[in-house]
């Protein structure tokens, strides 16, 4: 009896530790891969607090476009109705495009990292190259693909184009990369006078 005990706990053991190894191995993949820069340090902060806060700040742009949609359709359909389709959607998506630049130029001036911002709508072209390339998979007839395209370009393409390039000229603006110093900082505590 004591004899088949010992023998199970080995083999239970055995199965931990296979599946320790594995785990390990699997977080030696990660860590080589993109992902690393959504890893903690041993200090519990992130590796690339850029990419963890651009991410995070993209995921809200994406609840504010959505919104920003939902208000715009429902207050200009009214005042284009009679307008051509072409110029009825472009108003349309303009107006979601510049409300969203609008908090952008806020929250621009409020945050001292000047590279937020353009980060989180690069984020945004990522995810819209994203969209595009899946749906092209999905659905696989060019008619539907083409109107697909149509949806894209107004709801997605141009008021993220419109951020993008505002982000960016205001990040070429403001953004002034940290001084380098002269000396690394622990040369001069090693350092005798």
């Amino acid at each position: 009896m004591d004899y088949n005990n010992d023998f199970e706990r080995q083999i239970e053991d055995a199965e931990r530790e296979r599946r320790k190894k594995e785990r390990k191995e699997k977080w030696a993949k990660r860590e080589k891969s993109f992902w690393r820069a959504f890893l903690f340090t041993e200090d519990g902060k992130p590796k690339s607090g850029l990419m963890v806060y651009t991410f995070c700040l993209s995921l809200v742009y994406v609840l504010l476009y959505i919104a920003a949609f939902n208000f715009s359709i429902e207050w200009l359909s009214p005042l284009t109705a009679s307008w051509p389709v072409f110029a009825g959607n472009l108003v349309q998506s303009l107006a979601a495009g510049a409300a969203l630049v609008l908090i952008s130029l806020v929250l621009h001036r409020l945050l001292t990292d000047k590279r937020l911002m353009l980060g989180c709508h690069l984020w945004l072209a990522l995810y819209a190259a994203l969209v595009c390339a899946s749906m092209l998979f999905m659905l696989g007839d060019r008619d539907a693909f083409s109107a697909f395209l149509h949806f894209f370009s107004w709801f997605i393409l141009v008021p993220v184009l419109l951020g993008l390039a505002v982000t960016y000229l205001l990040y070429r603006r403001d953004y002034v990369p940290p001084k380098r110093d002269e000396e690394a900082p622990w040369k001069k505590y090693t350092q005798r006078r």
